[in-house]
C-alpha cells in the first residue's frame, strides 16, 4: 500500500503537463527511511503554510537521526516532468528504494521561499538536531546526532539549465548514499518559482522538446488533410433523431404545464355547456301579478 501510495506520488509530479502547471509555483518533495504519518493523497495544488504545517505534524514524534533539508531555487515542476532533470529524485519519490517507507509529493506550491529555514529551525528546536554546515564522517553520524543538514542549490539560470540540474541532482543522491547504509534519514526537498522570464523561456523550450517531429513537416500535413476529411465524413452520418435533439428539457417542461391548463379549461367549457335554462327565464312578465309588482 505504502508503493503505491508513492508511486502515484511521483507520478503527480511526473505526469504533470506543462501547460497546466501554474507559473508562480514550485514542486515539494519528501522521502524517509521512518513511517510518517502523511496524507496519503495531497493535493497537487497547495499553499507553503498547509505543507509546512502537514510536515512539522508528520515529525513531531523526531522518527529520524539525520534530517537533510534541500532548497533548490528558480525550478518549475514541468521541468522535472519533461525534461528529465532529477531522476534520483524521481526514483527516490516513486518509492522504488527499497529503504524509503514514506514519500510526499505535492507538484505545486504557492509561495514556497521561507519553507526550508522554517523546517530546520522546527527540527533543531523539537528535536535538539545539531547543523552540520560539511559533511562529516561516517563514525561523527553514528555517533552524535540527531542532525540537520541544509543544502542549497542555486537558479540554474537560463543557459544549460537542465544540465545543471542533473548536477544539482546527482549532488544530492552522492550525499544520500552516504547517509542510507544508516537507514534513518528523512529528506525534504523544498523549491521556489522562477522569475516570469525564466519560466518562459523553460516552458518554451519543454513544448519544443515535446513536439520535435524525426519525420518532417509533411506527415503532419498528411495527417491533418486526414482528419478533416474524418470530420466531414461523420458530419453526415446519423439519422434525423441522431443529429437533432426534438424534446429538450424546457419544452418538456412546457408540455408538462400545458396539459393541465387544457384540462381546466376543457372542464370549464363542460360545464357551462351542460347548463338547461328555458325560454321563458328570459321574456318579460306581462299578467296581473307583474302588475301588482309594479305597484
Amino acid at each position: 500500500m505504502a508503493t503505491l501510495k508513492s508511486l502515484l506520488g511521483a507520478l503527480a509530479l511526473a505526469s504533470l503537463p506543462a501547460a497546466l502547471a501554474f507559473r508562480n509555483t514550485s514542486p515539494f518533495l519528501l522521502f524517509s527511511t521512518a513511517e510518517l504519518n502523511i496524507p496519503s493523497n495531497p493535493d497537487t495544488l497547495a499553499t507553503a503554510n498547509v505543507v509546512e504545517d502537514q510536515i512539522k505534524k508528520a515529525l513531531e514524534g523526531c522518527p529520524s537521526k539525520t534530517y537533510l533539508i534541500v532548497r533548490q531555487d528558480g525550478v518549475h515542476s514541468a521541468e522535472f516532468a519533461v525534461g528529465n532533470a532529477a531522476p534520483a529524485l524521481k526514483r527516490y519519490a516513486s518509492g522504488r528504494e527499497a529503504d524509503v517507507k514514506s514519500t510526499m509529493v505535492v507538484p505545486e506550491v504557492l509561495g514556497g521561499q521561507g519553507a526550508s529555514e522554517g523546517l530546520s529551525q522546527y527540527i533543531q528546536t523539537k528535536c535538539g538536531a545539531k547543523v552540520l554546515q560539511s559533511r562529516p564522517a561516517k563514525a561523527k553520524f553514528e555517533a552524535g546526532g540527531p542532525w540537520v543538514v541544509d543544502i542549497s542549490f542555486a537558479d540554474p539560470g537560463t543557459s544549460q539549465r537542465l544540465a545543471e540540474l542533473r548536477k544539482h541532482d546527482a549532488q544530492l543522491e552522492s550525499f544520500v548514499r552516504e547517509i542510507a547504509p544508516f537507514n534513518d534519514y528523512t529528506v525534504i526537498y523544498t523549491s521556489t518559482p522562477p522569475n516570469e522570464e525564466i519560466s518562459h523561456d523553460s516552458l518554451d523550450n519543454e513544448r519544443t522538446y515535446e513536439m520535435e517531429d524525426p519525420f518532417g513537416g509533411a506527415v503532419q500535413m498528411e495527417l491533418k488533410r486526414d482528419l478533416s476529411a474524418h470530420k466531414r465524413a461523420t458530419n453526415g452520418q446519423g439519422g434525423l433523431f441522431e443529429r437533432y435533439q426534438f424534446l429538450s428539457p424546457p419544452l418538456f417542461m412546457g408540455l408538462l404545464a400545458i396539459l393541465p391548463l387544457f384540462a381546466i379549461v376543457f372542464v370549464g367549457l363542460k360545464a357551462l355547456s351542460s347548463l338547461e335554462v328555458s325560454y321563458f327565464a328570459f321574456s318579460k312578465e306581462m299578467g296581473p301579478t307583474a302588475q301588482r309588482k309594479q305597484q
